[in-house]
């Protein structure tokens, strides 16, 4: 397991999102536990389990993608001693230009005094795709 030790969720939260920020796949993975049952659900992506394919992917994104930064809101935080959920609100933009609004969960285990994140779980906020379905007068809004 990494050294860096996070002694809150709220660090270890921080310190996923700077990571994403710095396309840092050290970083990144200095967040996520050890434990094989970790999963990563990325928006219409499946489930990958453990740190194998976590790092796989992140390093996909990294090398891949364009940078970007993510302004975190509408937080809903439930934590006790060795658990914690965060659920956000995650706009996303490249070169200062709003793309993308995913809803998140993430979920840390608190292991050997640090933190870990043990699930993220990212999808399109559903109103904002209702909203572009509406601009497009062909797509029926049918929800099944």
């Amino acid at each position: 397991m990494s050294k860096i030790k996070f002694s809150s969720p709220r660090d270890a939260e921080d310190a996923f999102y700077q990571a994403i920020e710095n396309a840092d796949l050290p970083a990144m993975m200095a967040v996520w536990s050890d434990d094989d049952a970790s999963v990563c659900i990325h928006p219409g992506a499946p489930r990958l389990e453990g740190r194998g394919q976590i790092r796989e992917s992140w390093q996909e994104i990294f090398e891949s993608g364009p940078a970007m930064t993510f302004e975190v809101s509408d937080e809903r935080i439930t934590e006790d001693t060795n658990l914690a959920i965060h659920l956000v609100r995650e706009e996303i933009a490249i070169e200062g230009e709003l793309v993308s609004v995913m809803l998140s969960t993430n979920i840390y285990h608190r292991f050997n005094d640090s933190w870990r994140m043990m699930l993220h779980h990212s999808s399109p906020e559903p109103e904002l795709i209702m909203d572009e379905y509406d601009l497009i007068p062909e797509v029926p809004a049918v929800l099944h």
